[in-house]
């Protein structure tokens, strides 16, 4: 009979075997990319399109990752346009409907995963925002399964089977450093596209994210009594427990999300050396586009007062915002400067819209704005905090350049500011008649979650990034009439009457929550969003979904269920 050691000796043999197997067989596949792209007299890809993003490069819109929105996105629409009179060698990890991996075998070279910060680029979890003292590996941001089935979060999913190939776990910057010297790819030149930072200081200004406690943007004194009991029992418990907080905005919190400056500065440093040193036996021609970062404080995500009382007054036409909350205009008026007044996020928005459409008097809404005369704080993301985290993005975007400046491969590519100047009205941008800024879903330039880019939007970032390779590589790409992708944009508002349709796929995850906000007719401005007689359980099942996710949580749910 074989022992417990042989057999853990023979399954590693075995497991080594395949692994030799499955890389030959795939570096062979690689070494072969789609003929017809190749030119004659080379052996391989005049040029390979890597990224290292986080859900700008990934392709999310109405915070879901499938491949509808990953088609759409501007990564993808950088490649289309590169793969026109070049032999390009790039790879999308592609996920279904129910966001799985499509086609697991396939070698990627966007290794761009949603949520991930300067620190996870590289497998690291950042102390702060995880409330712990100090940042470490954490096997939830490496691709470390063996086998597709095996795939859970989207790190194994869109990282595999770069970690097989590399015979160990891959952060994504190990995986772009194995792409770059892998001798079968016989690559000419690669584009790396860097734009890293972003989630360094989006759950600051998105109310949302982080450990212990998790913040989470959500009035549970207002919609309490309309979650179902066990919902509101375990968030309850939850806060109680320090693992959760409804008070996601207050200096604090917001202190607690932001990288400090000095962490970024190493940390992005180290990402560039890394990326530079580590393949610089290669024999690829390495080209780096560093990209500096946007206002994540100017996204259509967060709402401000005139945001509130268009949309609010649908529901209850008397509505306005207390005069604690500090207005952007006076009512009627328009904004003279989009970076003033105060905001609250969209959850926290589309929480006040369901209580009036359930008959909630617009006194006991405010309530999630205002408690006896006085700003509630926790919810609401103020001028100054919008001001800090802006400072702390100009800080970043400043080491992004000169830590770029100190590497020749290295060219710094300014969407940041590109994005600024639309979003803060420097710059006009009308497509084919219609303004696109800022504002959620009436401004035509944000999916429904309020923070990425719809198709044209895409396209609009697409054209930057394809100014900066031609420059950079001497391609000459067409760039993308803007006017052509709007006219089959799902994401703008063609009747005026300030919702989207959203494209027509079967909504998941939180994702279900946001279709409750999209327009049944858009081409009627009398009909928007219907909220459904069950929003409420709708509401409750989704919510509780994503809080049994918490280790304390799960198991107190498992303890009640259980009748413990």
């Amino acid at each position: 009979m074989m022992s417990e050691g042989n057999r853990a000796f023979v399954a590693r043999a075995v497991g080594t075997a395949a692994a030799v197997a499955f890389f030959s067989s795939v570096a062979g596949a690689v070494a072969a990319p789609d003929g017809a792209r190749r030119k004659a007299q080379r052996t391989g890809p005049d040029y390979m399109l890597v990224a290292l993003s986080d859900s700008l490069g990934h392709g999310t819109m109405d915070a879901v990752n499938n491949e509808l929105n990953t088609r759409h996105a501007f990564i993808q629409l950088v490649a289309d346009r590169l793969q026109a009179g070049n032999s390009l060698y790039f790879s999308q990890p592609f996920f279904d409907s129910q966001e799985k991996r499509i086609q697991p075998f396939r070698i990627p070279t966007n290794l761009s995963v949603d949520g991930s910060d300067s620190f996870s680029l590289e497998g690291l979890e950042y102390y702060r925002r995880a409330g712990v003292d100090t940042s470490v590996v954490s096997k939830g941001l490496l691709g470390d399964r063996v086998l597709p089935r095996l795939l859970k979060d989207k790190y194994d999913k869109v990282l595999y089977p770069l970690n097989v190939l590399n015979r160990g776990p891959v952060s994504q910057l190990d995986g772009a450093i194995w792409l770059l010297n892998a001798p079968a790819l016989k690559i000419g030149e690669a584009a790396v596209i860097l734009w890293i930072g972003n989630n360094d200081s989006s759950s600051a200004a998105l109310g949302y994210g982080g450990k212990n406690p998790e913040f989470q943007p959500i009035p549970l004194d207002e919609v309490g009594p309309e979650l179902k009991p066990l919902l509101r029992t375990l968030l309850r418990f939850g806060e109680r427990q320090g693992d959760v907080s409804f008070e996601p905005y207050g200096p604090a919190a917001i202190e607690r999300h932001l990288t400090l400056l000095d962490d970024f500065a190493a940390q992005y440093e180290r990402i560039l050396s890394r990326l530079l040193a580590e393949t610089a036996a290669s024999g690829v021609s390495r080209q780096v586009f560093a990209c500096t970062l946007p206002y994540y404080s100017s996204v259509g995500y967060l709402m401000d007062s005139e945001d509130l009382e268009f949309y609010l007054r649908k529901q209850n036409p008397g509505y306005s915002v207390p005069p604690t909350f500090k207005r952007v205009a006076p009512p009627g008026e328009p904004i003279e400067d989009p970076l003033l007044g105060d905001r609250i996020s969209l959850l926290t928005f589309g929480f006040m819209y369901a209580l009036l459409h359930s008959g909630y008097s617009a006194g006991y809404v405010n309530g999630v704005l205002e408690i006896a005369g006085q700003q509630r704080d926790g919810l609401v993301l103020s001028e100054g905090e919008q001001q800090t985290i802006r400072e702390r993005i100009d800080g970043y975007n400043d080491i992004i350049r000169t830590t770029a400046a100190m590497h020749s491969e290295v060219h710094v590519v300014e969407i940041g500011e590109h994005l600024n100047d639309t979003l803060t009205g420097e710059t006009d941008v009308i497509v084919g008649g219609r303004k696109f800024d800022r504002k959620w879903s009436r401004g035509n330039a944000f999916s429904i979650d309020g923070v990425h880019p719809g198709y044209t939007g895409q396209a609009y970032v697409a054209n930057f990034f394809l100014d900066a390779i031609d420059d950079a590589l001497g391609t000459a790409t067409t760039p993308y009439d803007l006017e052509q992708v709007a006219a089959s944009d799902p994401y703008i508002d063609r009747d005026g009457d300030g919702w989207v349709p959203g494209p027509d796929t079967a909504p998941i995850g939180i994702g279900k929550l946001l279709s409750l906000l999209t327009d049944d007719d858009d081409q009627n401005p009398a009909v928007g969003a219907t909220l459904p007689a069950d929003t409420w359980d709708l509401i409750s099942s989704i919510l509780l979904e994503r809080i049994l996710g918490i280790p304390s949580i799960g198991a107190e749910a498992a303890r009640i269920r259980a009748g413990r």
